[in-house]
């Protein structure tokens, strides 16, 4: 057998085969270090990402840019600037209490009823790999009440939005998220929401695309080689659970620092960053017993993939639930080795873990 190389730095990581022994030898050796080549901080073990996560002065956009600029002045950085999780300080705490209360009204039964639909509906005319991001998304839309007849044109805008908000987006790609921001804020508006509140409804859908799409696939991938996991309904959550720690859909987040701060025995200077492996953290003894197992048993569970501090995802039974009921909706109608080929790699993302499948 060919032994694969290691990942060359820890953004590698994301679309690695196995980044996990890589991550081991981080924690073990490297738990909080410089890397020249990204130029960012990076922090490995549960100690010092939990640390960087819940930092006072570690904030989730660089102190100088607290918008993209190439957003500035458009629609899409317009929403970008009313994100909760993308601001801190005084409009943070302002505005995260709403969005808390927005996910909690959401009951598990009313989600997964609303990702079976959308799974079902789905499966019968997008191929394996669109119905990765298409079933969160329009899980999210339904519970959101978007109109049937706008589900599909709600993802697209979804879609564009994301590609167009992302580091180093074209021109283009931005053009075209300033037309999805304008047509999703429109619908927020539409059911009565102010502005803040119109944009974080977009945030619940942008965020369900890349982190719940990771939990799908990454799961999908495990029961392709463990088949025999599948048994009862029960068992959809608790694998689910297990899959988004033991081999998180997001594998880092980003932090900067707004001043000069020690964190785990170094010094960071102010406006530099810190790259935080949550999927290393996971893996670590001192959060987990027996890390690299995997347990759907597992009594004490502890994940960091939905984060920790300020910024935690309140989301995070949501998007469980999603994954779970959807797939297991998709079960039932056809097995999952058929709907789902081979994974061949994964997209080439610096932070979600997303498998590609062959069809």
């Amino acid at each position: 057998m060919t032994e694969i190389a290691e990942p060359l730095d820890p953004v590698a990581a994301v679309v690695h085969p196995d980044p996990y022994p890589y991550y081991a030898r981080l924690r073990r050796e490297r738990p909080l270090y410089l890397d020249s080549g990204l130029g960012l901080w990076v922090a490995a073990t549960h100690e010092t990402v939990e640390a960087a996560l819940r930092h006072p002065a570690l904030r989730v956009r660089p102190p100088a840019e607290l918008v993209p600029r190439a957003l500035i002045g458009t629609a899409a950085g317009e929403v970008f600037a009313r994100l909760v999780r993308m601001n801190d300080g005084d409009f943070h705490v302002r505005h995260k209490p709403a969005v808390e209360q927005a996910a909690r009204r959401f009951s598990l039964a009313d989600v997964a009823h609303a990702a079976a639909t959308a799974a079902l509906d789905l499966a019968a005319r997008v191929d394996a790999n669109a119905l990765l991001t298409t079933l969160p998304v329009q899980a999210m839309a339904r519970l959101l009440r978007v109109p049937a007849g706008l589900l599909d044109a709600t993802t697209r805008w979804v879609e564009a939005f994301v590609q167009g908000i992302a580091p180093q987006a074209s021109p283009e790609a931005i053009a075209r998220a300033n037309e999805a921001a304008i047509q999703l804020m429109a619908q927020g508006e539409s059911q009565g929401l102010g502005a803040v509140q119109s944009a974080n409804r977009i945030a619940m859908m942008q965020q369900a695309l890349d982190a719940t799409a990771g939990l799908v696939g990454n799961t999908v991938r495990l029961l392709r080689d463990r088949p025999q996991l599948v048994a009862s309904p029960e068992n959809w959550r608790a694998i689910v659970a297990e899959v988004a720690r033991w081999d998180a859909p997001v594998q880092n987040t980003r932090r900067f620092a707004a001043a000069d701060l020690s964190l785990g025995g170094q010094e960071i200077a102010q406006g530099q960053g810190v790259l935080v492996l949550l999927a290393s953290a996971n893996r670590d003894q001192a959060l987990n017993t027996n890390p690299d197992v995997f347990d759907p048993a597992r009594i004490e569970r502890r994940s960091m993939s939905f984060g920790a501090g300020p910024h935690g995802c309140p989301g995070d039974a949501i998007a469980i639930e999603i994954a779970a009921a959807g797939l297991e909706a998709l079960h039932a109608a056809r097995p999952l080795d058929e709907l789902f080929g081979p994974c061949t790699g994964f997209r080439p993302l610096a932070n979600a873990r997303i498998p590609v499948f062959a069809n």
